[in-house]
């Protein structure tokens, strides 16, 4: 809806930490964008609007799911599961952020086919939003063979992350670490595996491999599937920038 008003709303929650609740009943939407939030008698008309009674309910913020691994749509072969996506948008999630890129059967572990997964999540969510919720997909894989020209190919069409280091077999700072680099330098935004061997393949990461290669992201510190001692998490925490992920109740958490 591009054009709304919700009236009678009991609180509004505003996600800022410092201001984390709004003053007010009303909140209405122009053109997709919040244009005002305030008391219903100051609220501006809209035209063509369409108007929804909150019966003093809560409005908050859509929340953000920061580790999810979807395919294609909204639907996972893997798993063998439908329209899992909109249950998270039902359960109040508006944008996720993938770990990885999809996990296709057969996935490409070369160099064109590895940037051509990337480049098409990256493109086929960004033109479908499934159940209206956001998917920031093309989270590249790092592969051996891809170039610093690859990640300027895949950041001019729209690939912003690098999928979790650890899931394949480029994982050493020798060989990750220029990769992240060249990431970094693009504005994509590095996520790193932590704990014990998820999938087949993968590899168990420890806090000296995290601080060597220097990622954005660690991954599920607090397990996923095996969570990491609590020695390696405080270092993680002291000698890296990296945002620490906690998975609970499902979804997941940064800190």
């Amino acid at each position: 809806m591009a054009n709304l008003r919700v009236i009678h709303i009991g609180t509004i929650v505003t996600g800022d930490i410092d201001a984390p609740l709004a003053e007010g009943d009303t909140v209405v939407i122009r053109d997709g964008t919040i244009a005002y939030v305030g008391d219903e008698a100051g609220a501006p008309p809209v035209d063509g609007e369409t108007t929804i009674d909150a019966a003093a309910a809560t409005l908050i913020p859509g929340l953000i799911d920061s580790h999810v691994h979807p395919v294609t749509g909204d639907f996972s072969p893997r798993q063998r599961i439908l329209d899992f996506i909109e249950s998270c948008m039902h359960g109040g999630v508006t944008s996720i952020i993938p770990a990885r890129e999809p996990h296709v059967a057969g996935r490409p572990r070369d160099r064109v086919g590895t940037e051509a997964l990337a480049i098409l999540a990256a493109k086929a969510f960004s033109n479908a939003r499934p159940a209206g919720v956001k998917v920031i997909a093309g989270a590249v894989i790092l592969e051996h063979g891809l170039t610093e020209a690859d990640f300027d190919e895949m950041a001019e069409a729209g690939v912003q992350l690098v999928g979790e280091i650890g899931l394949s077999a480029v994982c050493t700072p020798e060989e990750a670490g220029p990769m992240v680099r060249w990431a970094q330098a693009r504005g994509m935004r590095v996520a790193m595996h932590t704990g014990g061997v998820s999938i087949p393949g993968s590899n168990a990461i420890r806090a000296d491999l995290v601080c060597a290669i220097q990622p954005d992201v660690a991954s599920h510190v607090n397990g996923g599937p095996t969570r990491l001692p609590l020695p390696d998490v405080a270092r993680i925490l002291h000698d890296t920038d990296a945002f620490v992920e906690i998975v609970q109740c499902g979804n997941t958490l940064a800190a």
